[in-house]
């Protein structure tokens, strides 16, 4: 275990670089492959599913990503990973036909499902146990920096060199990441019996299941966002949407220490609560949206309400949780996360096929709405249930 200033830590900012890579070719490619598919003529059922088939091959890795980082070599692991979403891009930027868009955003679900496991697990292992949390913060911020220009950028790049450029220029972009693999060595596994459980107490931890299906709400609305708000701005004639996904990226950055600090001490519902009511005020505002503007207000509603909800939703999972099973926990919410992507990009391809593009991110605050008052009538129920 290394405990070297960030910038003297080489494993570190090795795998921040991998990490910030593949985040950048992530954010390019979800936010753009419903338009490309969008232009081989794909339904809005097919869209949907183009959307949510990441997440679900994603979703069906997650029993084993831990597991495998826990007991296999990580470097090997992450090259295998890597190479994995280089040849979906790959096929993504050849492909011609929806089905096989489906098949390589598949693999390219599967790898990052072990991908996004592997990464923090070798982060992890760059610092010191008094260093950690500090450490892992300053990993997120990749992620949070590639969500505010990639979608931006990938918009620009389709729109004047298409889609299938943006894909082949990923490959290049993967290339280096693998390349960045031989700079390093990742901290060598304690435990390397393989032995692989399909065990489900060990995968999902029963006390989570609560806040963490109330964060799927939340992502079934994001699911939906992410699949048509692109097509739907595109569909009114309003251009340079990506700043949409750049507002909300800078939004989460600024508001969530603050939400942090209010969940410590407030507590998770009084958080939850005003976070879950800013999703549905983002969904009304694109709802009635009729110009750019009215879409960067949504991404303000939207940056503010998800910068509170997921740290809390992640945070009340490993409270309510077993000492034991702290990490079953976390993986839980991550399984929510992933069956609220999948279903809300399949959900809403079939809703806008019946009500088109407006009705649809109406009804999907329906969602939000009900889970809330259900958690709140069954949190009390709990909550007096543990007093008597």
């Amino acid at each position: 275990m290394e405990n070297q200033p960030l910038l003297r830590n080489k494993r570190f900012l090795s795998i921040f670089s991998i990490a910030f890579i593949i985040y950048i070719s992530n954010y390019m490619v979800m936010q753009t492959i419903p338009l490309y598919a969008d232009t081989l003529g794909a339904s809005a059922q097919m869209l949907g599913m183009v959307s949510g088939i990441f997440s679900m091959c994603a979703l069906l890795m997650r029993p084993f990503s831990g597991q495998l980082s826990d007991t296999e070599d990580k470097t090997i692991l992450l090259r295998l990973v890597i190479v994995g979403l280089l040849v979906s891009v790959f096929g993504l930027a050849f492909s011609r036909q929806i089905w096989l868009l489906l098949l390589f955003r598949g693999l390219g679900g599967f790898a990052w499902g072990a991908g996004s496991t592997v990464c923090v697990t070798i982060a992890s292992g760059c610092f010191a146990k008094e260093n950690l949390g500090a450490g892992i913060g300053v990993f997120g911020l990749g992620q949070t920096i590639a969500q505010a220009f990639a979608p931006m950028l990938a918009l620009k790049i389709g729109e004047f060199y298409g889609y299938s450029f943006l894909y082949q220029l990923n490959i290049g972009i993967f290339m280096a990441a693998f390349a960045l693999t031989f700079l390093f060595k990742a901290e060598k596994n304690v435990k390397r019996t393989r032995k692989y459980s399909l065990n489900l107490k060990e995968m999902v931890c029963f006390a989570a299941i609560p806040p963490a299906s109330l964060g799927m709400s939340n992502y079934i609305a994001q699911g939906a966002v992410t699949a048509f708000l692109i097509i739907f701005a595109h569909s009114l004639e309003i251009w340079g949407i990506g700043v949409y996904f750049t507002v909300v990226a800078f939004t989460v950055l600024l508001t969530r220490p603050l939400w942090g600090r209010l969940t410590d001490r407030y507590g998770f519902l009084k958080v939850i609560i005003p976070c879950q009511g800013f999703v549905v005020a983002a969904l009304l505002t694109v709802f009635f949206a009729q110009t750019l503007w009215h879409f960067i207000l949504a991404a303000l509603l939207m940056g503010v309400g998800t910068s509170g909800a997921q740290p809390a939703f992640i945070s009340e999972c490993i409270k309510r949780a077993p000492a034991e099973q702290k990490g079953s926990a976390g993986n839980t919410h991550y399984i929510g996360l992933d069956i609220g992507y999948f279903i809300g990009g399949n959900l809403a391809g079939f809703v806008v096929a019946l009500t088109g593009y407006r009705s649809m991110f109406l009804l999907f605050t329906l969602p939000l709405i009900l889970s809330t008052a259900l958690f709140i009538i069954f949190d009390k129920r709990r909550a007096a249930k543990a007093e008597i």
